[in-house]
């Protein structure tokens, strides 16, 4: 099972877990409101000073539990004589009060536990226990002359059924439970089908439009090159780094291939991925990297791919171009859409990005990452653009928008850090 499958499964138990401990706790609250009401309503059990020091050990039993109830619920699934020990609780809890009215409720609480946490063999032996208690309370409190009144048949015959009715209801609620987390992996593992689907329709276009692209570049110019040497040395000479370099460009390509094949790093949140690709390229290159990372913000799989690719090709070209001092990565989103932005402080690109046909020039001097960078943006269904001024830094920002159009995902923005400061900061040439 791979690493994404073990955690999703693990997420799916903790899930089932945690409602099953919600259920807990809300019926050891009810235990408590219980025992709270009938200390105020019954004016016997105040005067009572045993039965009220047992209520209170109660009440302050199951406060305890509540404080703690992860740890509670995880012993009480690996020791059911735990619970066995509450039953004995609430044998004092009759005793104390007597086996008829909100008493009587306490102890059913017991077995409503004993078939939410433990399958029907344990829950039968606790229910079980918890009659013979039942019945040890009723004859010590009424006598054997009080079988003979008209009101203990009914007591002896139809009380002790409560502790099954309880234990039932607890078990159809961990049913429902265990259906539920069933459910819940079932669509999980449809969902993760269809994203290995698309994963790998994905990468296939990424090969056929980058590296394949790449590649029969590099095989067209090295098929013209023995003409080139013949007639043009200086000319073969061009074209001989271009093909070094486009060779650089594939090679990259391929690494980032088979590096998405192994880590599966798209099929974390956006926000998730591109704080670890900052951190991890600060630490690798030495040079301060400012986030403005807004937690949340998120794409659909084919654009997130695609930003997580542009953000990396930026950050790379930094680093062989910019001679930067800071970088400052920007992930924001919004109603309009999510927006990324990486900005250095270095050197700047010559000329005016944007103008008519400077990408055509960036080419043609064998430097496609720019390029490169505005296809997978249009691939994706959103905006590429760059912005730099020589000596005053590069930024380069990428925008999806919102809506099935742009594939990007609607954004409720109400989450998340500060966005970005305004005004002109870093990023720089392309390759």
């Amino acid at each position: 099972m791979s690493d994404l499958a073990k955690h999703a499964s693990g997420s799916l138990r903790g899930s089932a877990e945690s409602r099953i401990g919600t259920a807990f706790v809300l019926l050891i609250q009810v235990r408590v409101l219980v025992v709270g009401v009938t200390v105020l309503i019954d004016r016997q059990v105040r005067g009572d000073f045993w039965a009220l020091g047992v209520l209170a050990g109660v009440a302050l039993l199951s406060g305890l539990m509540l404080l703690g109830w992860e740890q509670v619920v995880s012993r009480l699934y690996a020791q059911p004589a735990l619970l066995a020990c509450d039953v004995l609780v609430g044998y004092a809890v009759l005793e104390a009060g007597g086996i008829l009215g909100p008493y009587f409720l306490v102890t059913v609480i017991a077995a409503g536990l004993a078939g939410l946490l433990y399958r029907w063999p344990t829950t039968v032996a606790l229910c079980l226990q918890q009659a013979v208690l039942y019945y040890v309370a009723l004859f010590q409190g009424d006598g054997t002359d009080g079988i003979r009144h008209s009101t203990t048949l009914p007591l002896l015959l139809a009380m002790p059924a409560f502790y099954g009715i309880g234990a039932l209801v607890g078990a159809v609620i961990r049913r429902l439970f265990d259906e539920q987390a069933a459910a819940e992996e079932a669509l999980w593992r449809s969902e993760a089908l269809a994203m290995a689907a698309e994963e790998r329709s994905r990468l296939a276009r990424e090969m056929h439009d980058s590296l394949s692209g790449t590649l029969s570049g590099i095989a067209l110019a090295a098929s013209s090159l023995p003409a080139f040497v013949r007639r043009s040395p200086e000319r073969a000479e061009k074209e001989a780094q271009r093909i070094a370099t486009a060779a650089q460009i594939a090679t990259r390509q391929a690494r980032s291939l088979i590096s998405e094949l192994r880590s599966g790093t798209v099929q974390r949140p956006l926000h998730v991925v591109a704080a670890e690709l900052a951190e991890e390229w600060g630490r690798a290159t030495g040079l301060r990297v400012v986030t403005r990372i807004q937690e949340g913000a998120d794409l659909p799989l084919h654009p997130r791919h695609e930003t997580v690719a542009i953000i990396s090709e930026a950050l790379e070209n930094v680093r062989r171009h910019a001679d930067a001092s800071v970088v400052e990565l920007t992930v924001s989103g919004g109603p309009d859409g999510v927006r990324a932005v990486v900005r250095d402080d270095g050197r700047g690109m010559p000329g005016r990005p944007g103008r008519a046909g400077w990408l055509d020039e960036l080419a043609g001097g064998g430097h496609y990452g720019l390029l490169g960078m505005h296809e997978r943006a249009r691939r994706g269904g959103g905006e590429l653009t760059v912005d730099s001024v020589p000596g005053g830094g590069t930024s380069i920002t990428v925008r999806f928008p919102a809506g099935p159009a742009g594939g990007g995902a609607a954004w409720d923005g109400t989450a998340g850090r500060a966005p970005a400061a305004s005004g002109k900061a870093p990023m720089e040439g392309s390759e």
